[in-house]
């Protein structure tokens, strides 16, 4: 893959800077502590090793704990070595990573613990003094300092990679594992408070329990995999109750995340929407007869209503309730109006908006129900256009013309620029 020169530029410089900080700051490291920190650096090592793949990208680790105990109970500089060097020998072991990767997690998560350490020191903060109520501030803040700083560091170079905005992505990293980050806090605070008062091979519990917390992380995500195919069997359902219907859930599903992403939205709202997209028509089966005879056509406003009730009755059953919620609202415009007797709905979610319009724009173009034929790309986005404000919320609408556009530039979608709406923005505003 090749990577923007700005990536490049930003990777290198990340590594660069913490390289002279490594050889600059080497005389004030705490070698009388050397012991400790040898045993914090292994372990922080053993920690980035013992990593479990997430099937939705990425990986899950418990070294946050370890990062927010180093903030704690080493000094910033004790920290920044112990942090940079571990967490990217760590990092090489289990991935086989090339050298420029490894070195750029390394260096900017120990970066990132450098800021957040400095911040703890800075506000007050003292390693013997822990459990005070004086110690609240900094033993909070602390922590989420080196966050935003590590959701900085690789929010950009996510942005852009993906071609998105910057800020909405970094905002969506720092706002989507907060609480997680909040809940993990007063854990490093203990295993800190044993460490200094009582012993630092105290800090040797948390090795014993990697396996355990690997072993759950494995549970959750295998709990969260087959929830995935019971949502997947459902569309596979949907889809034999429907032959001509096959792929529409997916291309929904896809059409919606790559929304989704443009707009910014955080990790679990994008797995909403997928999980929504993918079952937005589920109430269709058993319905097959009444497309085949076209009395569903003849009165199509009857049928719609009656699969998006039946859909969300179906998903219902399912344990996150915004997606039922999803199913039901699809059709309902972003005026608020269902078509249910003209009834006026509360607002609808951005989610919700985001599968409606992605669901129109497949239906039209693959000639699905309510619509006999198929339309063209560029008659489908004139009527996007025409919707926009009505019945489209105008930034999902904004949204979908820029993923557009960047298919057509990586040459996915069979359409010039130059034939895409003018009312295409480069930015979105905040409601």
């Amino acid at each position: 893959m090749r990577f923007p020169t700005t990536v490049v530029l930003f990777v290198l410089t990340v590594i660069t800077v913490s390289a002279i900080l490594l050889v600059v700051s080497s005389s004030a490291l705490s070698w009388d502590l050397f012991p400790q920190i040898l045993l914090f650096t292994l372990l922080v090592v053993v920690a980035s090793y013992l990593i479990v793949e997430d099937p939705a990208g990425g990986v899950v680790s418990a070294t946050g704990t370890l990062f927010y105990v180093a903030i704690y109970v080493f000094s910033p500089v004790d920290a920044f070595f112990v942090v940079s060097l571990g967490y990217a020998i760590g990092n090489t072991l289990p991935r086989s990573w090339v050298t420029w990767r490894a070195c750029f997690n390394g260096a900017q998560m120990g970066l990132s613990v450098l800021l957040g350490s400095l911040a703890y020191r800075g506000l007050g903060g003292h390693p013997g003094a822990l459990a005070f109520a004086s110690q609240v501030l900094p033993s909070v803040l602390g922590p989420l300092i080196h966050q935003m700083a590590n959701n900085f560091f690789v929010g950009f170079v996510i942005s852009q990679v993906r071609g998105v905005s910057f800020v909405r992505t970094w905002v969506s990293f720092v706002r989507d594992p907060l609480w997680s980050n909040l809940l993990t806090i007063p854990t490093a605070i203990l295993i800190a408070i044993l460490y200094t008062r009582v012993h630092h091979a105290f800090v040797l519990v948390f090795l014993v329990s990697l396996p355990f917390q690997r072993w759950a992380t494995i549970l959750y995500l295998k709990q969260r995999g087959i929830y995935t195919k019971i949502i997947e069997s459902l569309v596979r359902a949907g889809e034999l109750s429907l032959p001509g219907t096959t792929g529409h859930a997916r291309r929904v599903a896809d059409l919606s995340v790559a929304i989704g992403r443009e707009l910014g939205l955080i990790e679990r709202d994008i797995e909403s929407i997928e999980f929504g997209a993918l079952l937005h028509d589920i109430g269709m089966i058993g319905l097959d007869d009444a497309l085949a005879s076209g009395s569903a056509h003849s009165d199509s406003r009857r049928w719609i209503d009656a699969h998006v009730q039946k859909g969300s009755e179906i998903v219902g059953e399912l344990p996150r309730r915004e997606i039922a919620q999803m199913v039901l609202d699809h059709h309902t415009a972003f005026s608020g109006t269902s078509g249910r007797g003209g009834r006026e709905r509360k607002p609808i979610s951005v989610a919700t908006r985001i599968i409606a319009l992605a669901e129109e724009v497949d239906s039209r173009l693959h000639g699905l129900f309510p619509y006999s034929e198929a339309q063209s790309l560029e008659s489908v986005l004139r009527f996007v256009a025409s919707s926009r404000g009505t019945m489209f919320d105008p930034r999902v609408v904004d949204a979908f013309v820029r993923v557009v556009r960047k298919e057509a530039t990586a040459g996915l979608a069979d359409l010039s620029l130059e034939e895409l709406p003018s009312f295409a923005v480069e930015g979105i505003n905040d409601p």
